[in-house]
């Protein structure tokens, strides 16, 4: 190999490493925020947990349920809603950084746990798909991105 040839090998590798690395960090930055659910009734705080992406209650509009009444199990029934994890184990899809796949959902309108997915449309617009077996027997929501200043924390 020429010289030139190992420098021209050397900077595509080192922009090959340095433009790949951020990408899946960016991704997932952008998919970590804060949500308001189609029925603006709640905000959800999506974060990173471990190398999952999670999300709590942030958020509840007055007079919206605030406590898990709708459990089945009576020992959690009394439980607050605020904070609570409602998403878990969510992992990023290695072909599409957009996708976020086999999570649950936990609905606390009707107590149950849904297997769900989670696509980032743009910066500010999600797509959450829940599901019992199968995604075509399933729900769709669109939640919106929000400023959390403009959301006062549930306690």
């Amino acid at each position: 190999m020429t010289k030139t040839s190992l420098k021209t090998l050397a900077i595509a590798t080192c922009a090959l490493i340095l433009s790949s690395t951020p990408f899946l960090s960016a991704q997932a930055a952008e998919a970590e925020g804060y949500w308001l659910t189609q029925n603006k009734r709640a905000v959800v705080q999506t974060y990173m947990c471990d190398t999952q992406l999670c999300g709590k209650i942030y958020w509840i509009i007055d007079g919206g349920m605030q406590v898990d009444e709708k459990n089945p199990d009576p020992a959690l029934q009394s439980r607050p809603l605020c904070k609570l994890e409602i998403l878990q184990g969510f992992d990023q899809n290695n072909n599409n950084a957009k996708v976020w796949e086999n999570g649950s959902i936990y609905k606390a309108d009707d107590g149950d746990v849904y297997s769900a997915t989670l696509t980032q449309i743009d910066a500010d617009t999600l797509r959450l798909r829940g599901y019992v077996g199968i995604p075509l027997f399933g729900k769709t929501q669109v939640w919106t991105r929000v400023n959390k200043n403009d959301y006062k924390a549930c306690k």
